[in-house]
């Protein structure tokens, strides 16, 4: 095994999800490293499956939360208090990257963030924002790759 890489919740959608763009990709990253997921991304990830296809798709989901820490090269991560202390701080001091269009908060991003800066491991995402983020802080990312159609 190479190493450990964290996630963000599009990687738990590719784990999830078999027809996700990225499935293929997570799926070789996980081959050879540990995928250190937090916790707050299973959490994050439930509100866009019950919206988009409901309460039988929440069922199945919850299996795959309970069964999750028992897959190859996954680990779960349980969020601190101080990496939520760390993310609300990023928000304040980062609002063009924590605060959307429409002024909400981006606490799960910022979150991931916040552990990303505390463990200085290797995120593996596709939003451009916390891309860009960690290039100007010289943190280390992993660019999620669509599969080729």
């Amino acid at each position: 095994m190479r190493g450990s890489l964290l996630c963000d919740t599009i990687c738990v959608w590719a784990l999830y999800f078999r027809d996700s763009a990225y499935r293929k990709h997570v799926l070789k990253l996980r081959s050879s490293n540990l995928l250190t997921i937090p916790d707050i991304c299973l959490i994050e990830a439930s509100y866009p499956i019950y919206e988009a296809k409901g309460l039988d798709e929440l069922k199945r989901y919850s299996r795959f939360v309970e069964n999750i820490i028992l897959a190859h090269n996954i680990k779960v991560l349980t969020v601190s208090l101080e990496d939520l202390a760390k993310a609300l701080n990023l928000a304040v001091v980062n609002p063009e990257v924590f605060i959307d269009e429409e002024g909400n908060l981006c606490l799960f991003d910022a979150l991931i963030t916040s552990i990303w800066m505390r463990t200085n491991v290797p995120l593996v995402t596709s939003d451009k924002r916390l891309i860009e983020f960690g290039e100007r802080r010289g943190l280390s990312v992993i660019r999620l790759r669509k599969a080729k159609v």
